[in-house]
């Protein structure tokens, strides 16, 4: 089981992810073996609320992207390998909370 500070990796920063922030959901990159209620937790333990208080989280989804097949040519030799995949997690809060992470990006 992961350790709470290890459970949220870093926060995704996509131009879809930054576009859920008007659904006041945000995406984190977590880690694989984390479920929602460990998520749940971190999100509202690590983070608060531009004025100090303590977040409130709503909802919690995950998708587990799996690793993509890559080929590689090197030295006349065919090889083949696969990217990493990684679990991602949307957490939308309750109406009117804000993460600070994601303003002026």
């Amino acid at each position: 089981m992961p350790d709470l500070y290890q459970v949220i990796e870093r926060p995704l920063i996509t131009e879809k992810a930054l576009g859920l922030t008007e659904q006041n959901q945000y995406a984190f990159v977590v880690h694989k073996d984390a479920n929602k209620h460990q998520i749940k937790e971190a999100v509202e333990a690590l983070f608060t609320q531009p004025d100090g208080s303590a977040l409130t989280v709503a909802t919690v989804n995950t998708v587990n992207r799996k690793p993509k097949s890559k080929r590689f040519r090197a030295f006349g030799r065919q090889t083949l390998g696969k990217s990493g995949g990684m679990k991602k997690a949307f957490v939308t809060l309750v109406a009117g909370q804000t993460i600070q992470i994601y303003e002026g990006v």
